[in-house]
């Protein structure tokens, strides 16, 4: 006989629920940040560069003017801190970032609403509880697998925010770190040289 919904199996599906929508706004807030600091790298770029563009443009029209030393090193400062600009721009990904984390909230937001589906519906035509809660943890790990990560603090806020018990994040696995002789298997059978 097929497993029927009872109250543990609504609470773990509305504790997924929660967990769904509390990674979607993290991932949504996280994203929003990445998208700010991101315009606040690129308009000084833009703007920088277009002031030495402009100077250069004008210097090179009218080679006899004497240009002032001090107008040269302002000209040569701005150049360098626009390239410095661009340079953090191209390294720390702001906008490649932001963008994997909305594509991370889109999951988890689309997550939440199959899973509040499966809530409006009565219990006889939800299936089995076995099945659809396979579904449902195979669609949530897959899309943690392939989601940045969130972080500890700003994942409490949204643990608190949206009643988790669990105030630990999702995150992926680390890698196992490669074995060596040096060291026991077991902590246990380690010595200590006297």
């Amino acid at each position: 006989m097929p497993a029927s919904w009872d109250d543990s199996a609504e609470a773990l599906l509305k504790d997924w629920r929660q967990r769904s929508a509390a990674a979607s706004e993290a991932h949504y807030k996280l994203a929003s940040d990445l998208r700010r600091k991101n315009l606040m790298l690129g308009v000084p770029v833009v703007i920088f560069s277009s002031c030495v563009g402009t100077s250069l443009f004008a210097s090179l029209a009218d080679p006899e003017a004497g240009i002032a030393p001090a107008f040269k090193i302002t000209i040569g400062s701005i150049s360098v801190a626009a390239a410095i600009l661009a340079a953090l721009q191209t390294f720390l990904r702001f906008g490649e970032r932001a963008e994997k984390h909305v594509v991370a909230a889109d999951w988890y937001a689309a997550v939440r609403r199959d899973i509040e589906q499966v809530l409006a519906l009565s219990p006889k035509d939800r299936g089995t509880p076995r099945s659809c809660f396979d579904r449902i943890r195979k669609q949530m790990s897959k899309v943690g697998q392939h989601s940045p990560e969130i972080g500890d603090r700003l994942w409490k806020v949204m643990a608190a925010k949206y009643g988790v018990d669990d105030p630990a994040p999702p995150k992926r696995p680390l890698p196992a770190p490669a074995r060596t002789n040096q060291l026991p298997a077991d902590p246990s059978d380690a010595t200590v040289p006297i």
